[in-house]
């Protein structure tokens, strides 16, 4: 089985997203410090690179990701790798990814 490098943690925040040849919007499915699945009806090509901005829900500031390649596609959704993150959406993603794993560790 494949160790994965980053958890993941189940999310279904808002999500926008702009390539060079699509735009569109739809909903996490999970998220990682190092990617996202992203559920969305809009047809995107594998290797699209991506600008994303993730908008957590009860948080204070929106989560942009500079550059986010298409590494995979199914029916209804796609996931990214991100590549580039400015350092204060970086700061926010670890935050909001904090208050998702305690969310799961009490759930659990």
């Amino acid at each position: 089985m494949e160790q994965r490098k980053f958890q993941r943690f189940t999310d279904s925040s808002l999500v926008t997203f702009a390539g060079e040849t699509v735009k569109g919007e739809g909903r996490l499915e999970n998220l990682s410090f190092g990617g996202a699945a992203i559920l969305s009806d809009v047809a995107i090509p594998r290797g699209e690179y991506l600008t994303l901005t993730v908008t957590p829900p009860a948080q204070a500031g929106l989560i942009e990701i500079e550059l986010a390649p298409v590494r995979w596609i199914k029916a209804g959704s796609f996931g990214v790798e991100f590549i580039r993150i400015a350092p204060e959406s970086q700061q926010r993603l670890k935050q909001y990814l904090a208050t998702l794993e305690d969310t799961s560790t009490n759930a659990a």
